[in-house]
């Protein structure tokens, strides 16, 4: 038995009718999807069918009328098509069925399950469910999610990449800036979350996976309003942290603690 690669054309498949729509080459309408293909470049010559050709140009009188087979795909194209009625007017017109997650075929086309289907999973990772949940702000999850990645252009990655940048940290003056120094070893950074972080549970750690695994710690069912406020606030923080940081050094503007503090609680 033939086996076919999976192709982009599986996950759209065409059911002929009259054959007046599909086409003979590019719908998938057999089971060895794209015709042109299944029997290559040369294939319209074989079959003496032109590239634009409809299923219905492949018929006569309501039977099959192709020529005789030239290579042994298009045998098996030809034996499968004994047991394939030809296209008919009785049968109404051709329809096209999309793949769903389930591997079913269904009239209507959802982008989030051919997607699911289409992209390459990788797992989860341990503190997904702190960047991306109900109440989170998409601008703040966007930057906790490259922070946790390691992915902000700190710079520390910045030297790393050639460009002649200062090392310091703009936030404290001591140390290199790096993801693990900005959140939250930096004693500026640290003394912000631990303001708000105490203030909700006990002991927050100073480090940013650390406070991701912490907060999930915490995600109990009875205290769910808790848990979306430290989530909230975690993002919160770092965004304005990173904020605090680009304004520092493109802006030549600065805010002391308290102010960023301030910051921090209006938008909370």
């Amino acid at each position: 038995m033939l086996q076919l690669k999976p192709t982009i054309t599986e996950f759209l498949r065409c059911a002929v009718g009259d054959g007046r729509d599909a086409s003979f080459w590019y719908d998938s309408w057999t089971e060895f999807g794209q015709l042109i293909t299944f029997l290559g470049e040369t294939g319209p010559r074989q079959l003496r069918l032109a590239n634009d050709a409809h299923v219905l140009d492949a018929s006569r009188d309501g039977n099959w009328a192709l020529p005789a087979a030239r290579s042994e795909n298009s045998q098996a194209l030809l034996v499968a098509l004994t047991e394939t009625p030809a296209p008919n007017d009785c049968n109404g017109r051709d329809s096209y069925f999309w793949r769903n997650a389930a591997g079913d075929y269904r009239p209507t086309f959802s982008s989030k399950e051919t997607w699911e289907q289409l992209r390459l999973h990788s797992p989860v990772v341990p503190w997904a469910d702190v960047v991306w949940f109900k109440q989170n702000v998409p601008r703040f999850s966007f930057i906790i999610w490259l922070a946790l990645l390691n992915r902000l252009p700190t710079r520390d990655r910045l030297r790393g990449w050639g460009m002649s940048v200062p090392t310091a940290c703009v936030l404290c003056s001591n140390g290199t800036e790096t993801h693990d120094h900005l959140f939250f070893t930096c004693p500026f950074s640290s003394e912000l979350w631990g303001f708000f972080a105490a203030k909700l549970f006990p002991s927050p750690p100073t480090a940013l996976l650390a406070s991701s695994a912490w907060i999930l710690t915490h995600s109990q069912p009875h205290t769910v309003k808790a848990t979306a406020i430290v989530k909230l606030l975690f993002q919160t923080v770092v965004y304005h942290l990173w904020k605090e940081r680009n304004a520092r050094i493109f802006s030549a503007s600065q805010s002391s603690a308290v102010t960023l503090r301030r910051s921090v609680d209006r938008t909370i």
